[in-house]
């Protein structure tokens, strides 16, 4: 497998993400005309989030038999991602396990903030109980060893048809998957804490009592 550099943005940045919802995030890009709403990628279960930078992981596949265990070198991954990173593998969205429950104990362990798969995970109920955050197209027993080569770290990969880079700052929650390019991540921000303030107003004061159209008129929020 090829490793390449990655440049992760200012852990102050990353951070301020984990105050905006990936829906405020998905309006924000929409102005903006960029593509970053990863379709079909879902958390295997709820309460879950994983905000950070993507490590990018690009694989392919074949049948069973065709690869050799060592190019399932899931090992290599593991040991370049740093606390606080996010695994972004791209499997072409296939039915093929590329993550199970030891890597989620291992990166649970290390510090690594979640996993994004455009293909399958596995081992649901192990990752689940030690409240590893997965992301995933699909769930399957069937293993990627043997099928699946990981062929380059760090390279730009596709996830739910969205270009992602390494560095990039990945959003993932209840909702959905959104990808902020690095180079915008800055402006995206800015403008997502402030609609977020202004959905806060919203709630608060429908909860108050205010009416629908009231407050749409007054936050210009729909």
């Amino acid at each position: 497998m090829k490793i390449n550099a990655v440049t992760r943005p200012a852990n102050s940045l990353v951070e301020g993400f984990r105050k905006v919802e990936s829906s405020t995030l998905s309006d924000v890009l929409d102005t903006l005309n960029i593509n970053g709403v990863a379709s079909g990628i879902r958390p295997i279960t709820s309460q879950i989030s994983a905000i950070g930078p993507a490590i990018t992981v690009r694989q392919i596949a074949c049948t069973m038999g065709t690869y050799t265990d060592a190019d399932f070198c899931m090992a290599d991954i593991l040991d370049f991602a740093e606390p606080g990173d996010v695994l972004v593998f791209d499997n072409a969205g296939l039915e093929i396990s590329t993550w199970g429950g030891l890597a989620s104990t291992a990166a649970k362990v290390k510090g690594i903030e979640g996993t994004i798969i455009d293909g399958a995970c596995r081992d649901v109920s192990q990752t689940i109980e030690i409240g590893y955050p997965v992301f995933s197209r699909h769930i399957t027993p069937r293993t990627g060893k043997t099928r699946l080569k990981m062929v380059e770290l760090n390279s730009p990969v596709q996830c739910g048809g969205v270009r992602v880079n390494s560095g990039d700052i990945m959003v993932a929650d209840q909702t959905g998957v959104v990808v902020v390019p690095a180079l915008k991540a800055h402006e995206v921000l800015d403008k997502a804490l402030a609609n977020e303030a202004k959905e806060n107003e919203f709630f608060e004061q429908l909860m108050k009592g205010k009416s629908f159209k009231e407050m749409q008129q007054k936050t210009g929020r729909v």
